[in-house]
């Protein structure tokens, strides 16, 4: 069995839905013990389709999502009530024996809670915690509710996504969570180095707003620099042209050029020895600001012809293209399939489920989806008695007294 390179690392999940589920999830595939910590029914997500075999009932109805089986394998599960204090009491022991703490509570919740950052410090020195959430911990708009879609509206993602006069437009999928978690995950390994150097925990503020900003390529100087403002250009490149959609007699196709090298590769491929030479086209620059003029002829050239026929020819200039995969033809994908990309796991509800796998390899350590997500306070009796001692008949106890 290959080592595991988080082995050791104990996390105490807090949070819910995406943006904190999915950074601990990058954890505990490298190995990390990470302990997701719900209240009583469960969070929020576990009523996320697909559903499967939705209402047949049973304690654990709200453990039958396909989407919370993604983003919460290989973690242990607990619940805990934590407006109850023998919750917060049993927390601030887990707290004692953990590395990090993660949570994505509207900022101040924590703290009223009591269990804080400046508190959950004088109980261990070594703690890392992680607040993941919309703006920030400060500012004016720090208690605004936020989700994926608002962070992507704030960043100004949205007000060049999308086609000129149509409206602002939300990418396909929660990037401003993603993009927020793996942000937070470079920050708490930051952190663990730093602290094993220094001994010393510390405190990490993610906000989601900031992560989007900071992916926006050159987006905000474009601006600060050059007082240009970017404006959507549906599939188009910002930079580049020709770089974007281009429509074939029986799909679309993305075409890339990057560079003046790319572009006589791609005039080589249609045949336009013409647009080589031509001095209108002789800079990135100049080919950019024609980008809608090239949009227009180059579709003259691969409306006739197939995706696969375009492709073809691109291929033999290797010029940068690829057919627009709908999700099924990706989980279909051959090239996915001879890498290994996509992990089957066994859930005890839903049964052998195909989901998303570890989107990178490392050669000597490299992570496995190994067991599906918890089902609600699955590992109450596991965790409660091996850290804080509790027996089944005090954990049945607990349960019954609303604090598990």
């Amino acid at each position: 069995m290959a080592p595991k390179a988080l082995e050791g690392i104990r996390v105490l999940d807090l949070t819910q839905i995406y943006a904190g589920p999915y950074c601990s999830m990058l954890f505990a595939d490298m190995g990390a013990e990470v302990i997701k910590i719900e209240p009583p029914r469960g969070e929020l997500i576990r009523d996320n389709p697909p559903l499967v075999k939705e209402g047949e009932g049973g304690p654990h109805d709200r453990s039958r999502s396909g989407y919370f089986l993604t983003l919460n394998r290989n973690k242990y599960g607990i619940t805990l009530n934590l407006k109850h204090p023998k919750a917060v009491g049993f927390f601030k022991e887990l707290v004692k024996i953990g590395d990090i703490v993660l949570e994505n509570n509207a900022p101040g919740v924590m703290k009223r809670l009591g269990i804080d950052y400046p508190v959950l410090k004088e109980i261990n020195p070594r703690i890392i915690m992680c607040s993941i959430s919309g703006f920030g911990q400060s500012g004016p708009n720090s208690e605004r509710i936020s989700f994926d879609v608002l962070a992507q509206a704030m960043s100004g993602l949205m007000s060049i996504t999308g086609y000129p006069d149509g409206p602002p437009t939300r990418v396909g999928t929660s990037l401003g969570d993603v993009n927020a978690a793996v942000h937070a995950a470079f920050a708490m390994m930051t952190a663990l180095w730093y602290r094993e150097k220094t001994g010393v925990g510390q405190y990490i503020d993610v906000s989601m707003q900031e992560t989007m900003i900071s992916i926006l390529e050159g987006g905000i100087v474009r601006w600060t620099i050059g007082k240009e403002l970017l404006t959507p250009i549906g599939s188009m490149n910002p930079h580049e042209a020709p770089m974007a959609a281009f429509r074939c007699k029986d799909g679309y196709i993305i075409i890339a050029t990057v560079g003046d090298e790319h572009w006589q590769r791609f005039c080589r491929a249609i045949s336009r020895p013409d647009w080589a030479a031509d001095p209108g086209y002789r800079t990135k620059r100049q080919r950019w600001e024609k980008k809608y003029i090239l949009q227009e002829e180059i579709e003259k050239w691969t409306s006739p012809r197939t995706v696969k026929e375009v492709g073809e020819i691109m291929d033999r200039e290797r010029v940068a293209n690829s057919p627009i995969l709908n999700i099924r033809q990706v989980v279909d994908d051959p090239h996915l399939k001879e890498r290994g990309y996509f992990a089957e796991i066994e859930h005890p509800l839903i049964g052998k489920a195909k989901i998303p796998g570890i989107p990178f390899k490392l050669s000597e350590t490299p992570g496995k989806v190994e067991s599906p997500s918890p089902l609600i306070g699955e590992h109450n009796e596991l965790i409660l008695g091996k850290y804080l001692g509790l027996s089944k008949s005090e954990v049945s106890q607990l349960k019954a007294d609303g604090v598990l």
